[in-house]
């Protein structure tokens, strides 16, 4: 594990599509995180889909921790 997984990690936490983005690009993964972290701020006035933050944070560690 590098210092930039590290950093990625961090920035998992705080902004789950652009650690996603710097590790794999603009790819169908990015889209899904994106997705997954638009769908967390409940835009379409249903609160449980709050529970997509963790999803996504989850899925952007996965990724970065996977993909090389």
């Amino acid at each position: 594990m590098t210092v930039g997984d590290i950093v990625r990690i961090i920035i998992a936490f705080i902004l789950p599509p652009l650690a996603v983005a710097t590790q794999v690009g603009v790819t169908g993964a990015f889209w899904l995180n994106l997705i997954f972290w638009l769908l967390s701020f409940g835009g379409l006035g249903l609160p449980l889909l709050a529970i997509m933050w963790p999803v996504a944070v989850i899925h952007a560690i996965y990724i970065c921790v996977t993909r090389k």
